[in-house]
């Protein structure tokens, strides 16, 4: 596996999902942040796009980015609060913070082995649009034979055996421009 960073003091912008913002407004009027009720909302990542099936799920209090092709993507209230200092307004920096990624110039691992066992990732080597699929945010997330799969968190039993991890697809254009190989 890769061991990856975040780009040193990588400002980005974030707005918080049921905070009145009007960027997350403008999201919703054009269709790519969904209001489904119960403070429940959808967001369509371009990865929830390539999934087919419908957007991503996050809740009021969670935080929204904004890619490089204006397509929102969730983060976790608590993980975008433990690793993001707020500069004012509506600008962040992201802490770097050491990750672990794969791609499939790498081989096989135990904690991608762990994925397709346990958590459905689908490798499908027949496609280059959809080579990873799997059950994401509450949606299927599809994403392309260059994509890089970031893990967010692994947890190893005494064993070093793999027992759960949090992880997301990144496409490999997203993935170039904010993320530096550290070790690979």
């Amino acid at each position: 596996m890769y061991k990856v960073i975040k780009n040193k003091g990588n400002m980005i912008n974030a707005y918080q999902l049921g905070s009145g913002n009007p960027v997350i407004k403008a999201l919703m009027d054009d269709g790519k942040i969904k209001d489904i009720g119960s403070g429940r909302y959808e967001i369509y990542s371009q990865e929830a796009i390539n999934g087919a099936v419908g957007g991503e799920m996050a809740e009021a209090g969670d935080w929204i980015k904004v890619d490089s092709r204006e397509c929102p993507y969730p983060n976790n209230r608590e993980y975008f609060e433990a690793n993001h200092r707020h500069i004012e307004g509506d600008i962040f920096e992201q802490i770097p913070k050491t990750l672990s990624a794969w791609d499939a110039k790498l081989a096989m691992c135990p904690e991608i082995a762990f994925l397709i066992e346990n958590k459905g990732l689908i490798i499908d080597k027949t496609s280059s649009d959809r080579r990873y699929i799997a059950k994401l945010w509450g949606t299927t997330e599809a994403a392309a034979e260059d994509a890089m799969i970031v893990f967010y968190s692994i947890f190893y039993d005494e064993a070093g055996n793999v027992t759960d991890c949090d992880y997301n697809f990144v496409k490999r254009e997203e993935f170039d421009r904010t993320y530096s190989i550290i070790i690979g």
